[in-house]
């Protein structure tokens, strides 16, 4: 395992200048986690589960003071939550929602139940579950309703289209069940999405992802299930409108994006992400709602997937999986490590 400051030191002989990212590293999570959640309220990112191992899974949430840039606190999940594969949103000022995700490590089963985190009182409350158990799915609030959509079916490899929302206020549900929205013309999991001028967009994605070995009690992932296919393919759906509208699609395709989309303004900042199975990427891609273009406005110090939050001029990744090195772009060592760029959407384009 790389040291913080081996971490810097190989960053720093890549010799990058300005304009292109010049990153530091911050202090280290307390526990390596890949497939976790990151979610920004105020000045905390609070990192929820993860896979410490592919045997490991973690209950608990970890939260990072990005003032500060040092963990401050980690408190416990309830013991039926998922910890990784979550449907994650939050209201901008005090509660995150969760939806869906596995339960427990490997490949194991999805679940449908829903659970709401109160980031002021650190506890725990729960939601109506969705009409059925989804991995990797993409959740958004939007106009006082958590929206739901995409993500793969319970055999965690079959595309899933539907799109479910309910209506919230401080933290608790208005409904007692899932209501049917439009579908989404392309399905898939490990998406990112955002909302924008009151619109819903949703970028890129992936149809199929590894599966349990049949009938194995420990569901135990298959390596040899088919590889998933990336794609580009991004959309957009208007307030009351019936059906989905396609927009630029995304210029390098890039799944295990749902945690790694940060909003700046009118832009979506793509973080990372993986191009297939056996390639991490270290493009970060800005898409332009305005202009409804995208550009690649830099690189991270590899290629990984990870959570990015944005916070007073500075854009965090925060923990993930990283490639081998920069000439392997295979999947390589799980992270404890925090990153950090003074990043401008509209100004950065140095490569």
């Amino acid at each position: 395992m790389r040291s913080c400051l081996g971490e810097q030191m190989e960053f720093n002989r890549l010799g990058r200048t300005p304009p292109e990212l010049l990153w530091e590293t911050c202090a280290r999570c307390p526990v390596t986690r890949t497939e976790d959640a990151a979610e920004k309220i105020g000045h905390e990112c609070f990192v929820i589960g993860g896979y410490h191992t592919i045997d490991s899974v973690l209950n608990v949430v970890d939260v990072f003071d990005l003032d500060k840039r040092r963990w401050t606190e980690r408190f416990a999940m309830p013991p039926n939550m998922p910890q990784t594969h979550l449907g994650v949103a939050n209201d901008d000022s005090r509660y995150l929602y969760f939806v869906g995700g596995q339960l427990g490590p490997q490949c194991s089963p999805a679940v449908a139940d829903g659970f709401v985190l109160d980031t002021q009182n650190r506890t725990w409350a729960s939601l109506p579950p969705l009409p059925q158990p989804r991995y990797s799915l993409t959740m958004q609030l939007w106009r006082g309703r958590l929206h739901v959509l995409s993500g793969s079916k319970p055999d965690r490899s079959t595309p899933a289209c539907e799109h479910w929302s309910i209506a919230v206020e401080q933290g608790k549900a208005l409904e007692d069940r899932w209501r049917k929205e439009v579908s989404i013309p392309r399905g898939g999991p490990h998406r990112a999405s955002a909302v924008f001028n009151d619109r819903l967009y949703v970028l890129g994605g992936e149809e199929g992802d590894v599966a349990p070995v049949p009938g194995d009690p420990k569901y135990t992932c298959d390596w040899n299930t088919p590889a998933e296919r990336s794609y580009g393919d991004s959309f957009v759906l208007e307030c009351g409108a019936e059906q989905w509208k396609r927009v630029a699609p995304m210029p390098h395709a890039r799944t295990h994006t749902e945690h790694s989309l940060v909003k700046i303004g009118q832009y979506a900042v793509i973080v990372g992400g993986i191009a297939d199975r056996y390639t991490y990427a270290d493009l970060v891609q800005v898409y332009d709602t305005g202009t409804d273009r995208w550009r690649t406005a830099g690189r991270l110090p590899y290629g990984m997937k990870t959570g990015a939050v944005y916070h007073d001029g500075w854009l965090f990744a925060v923990t993930g999986q990283r490639s081998r090195s920069r000439e392997d772009p295979r999947p390589g060592e799980v992270l404890r490590s925090v990153w950090r760029a003074k990043f401008d959407p509209a100004q950065q384009s140095g490569l």
